[in-house]
């Protein structure tokens, strides 16, 4: 059976023998508040002692860290070098981290060429947050020449993971025939399968669908339902829908 404090137990154990592998588990619990009180200063500090041992799955929860500010003050500088020695150990999780960085100049300078080549090294290993990224690039031409039919291959690898934004864009390129056979259906069925993990733009684009009709039967009570969700989360495409929507609705 699980049981968080056991584990907490074993991992202290060994982060205070000096495992780095202990030291950023210890430091797991500590940021996620599993088996212990949540606290994010201790999280950071059992990553950093596992950082500086050269463990670049603490070197790249450090520059997470270090991202958003939990446990240590905010410096996108700190994080993009925690990335970088992680993501050039082959850390696929760092690779696509530093690759964000080089795709919105923080804590380096912008450079799409370099964000593709760090998200290309990690979606080749199968993650599928970087199959995502780099199915972004081709679609928009970013680092790498505009190709919908490359974009539609990475996006449906990390669809096929289960990844919402995979799923939804993967979904975007069915609807519009980029990259791939325009197919409604197909279209609905990857938006549905995003939408249901919560993701807002999945449930925005299931609203869509429904209200038009597209790849599902018409039905404005299950659009209103899916932008209902998606805008609650703040999706402002959403919200206006739903608002022009039940005022359709209030009016017929």
């Amino acid at each position: 059976d699980k049981d968080y404090g056991k584990a907490v137990e074993w991992y202290r154990k060994s982060a205070e023998q000096g495992n780095s592998t202990g030291q950023w588990r210890l430091g797991n619990c500590y940021y996620a508040g599993e088996g212990l009180d949540k606290d994010y200063g201790k999280a950071a500090e059992w990553y950093r002692k596992s950082a500086e041992q050269g463990d670049s799955e603490g070197q790249w929860r450090l520059g997470y860290c270090y991202y958003y500010g939990r446990g240590v003050d905010k410096d996108y500088s700190k994080a993009a070098e925690w990335y970088r020695k992680s993501a050039e150990q082959g850390n696929s999780d760092a690779q696509w981290r530093f690759g964000n960085r080089y795709y919105a100049g923080e804590g380096v300078d912008k450079d799409y060429g370099k964000a593709a080549e760090w998200f290309r090294k990690s979606a080749e290993q199968g993650n599928s947050a970087a199959q995502w990224r780099l199915g972004n690039c081709y679609n928009a031409g970013e680092g790498v020449d505009n190709d919908y039919c490359i974009a539609a291959e990475w996006y449906w690898k990390s669809a096929e993971q289960g990844n919402s934004h995979g799923q939804y864009n993967l979904g975007l390129c069915y609807y519009f025939g980029r990259g791939v056979d325009k197919d409604y259906g197909k279209a609905a069925e990857w938006g549905r399968q995003s939408a249901e993990q919560g993701d807002s733009d999945g449930q925005y684009f299931l609203g869509v669908c429904y209200e038009l009709g597209h790849g599902v039967n018409k039905n404005l009570a299950k659009a209103a339902e899916w932008y209902r969700k998606s805008a609650e989360q703040g999706h402002a495409k959403a919200k206006e829908k739903l608002e022009q929507l039940e005022n359709d609705m209030n009016l017929s």
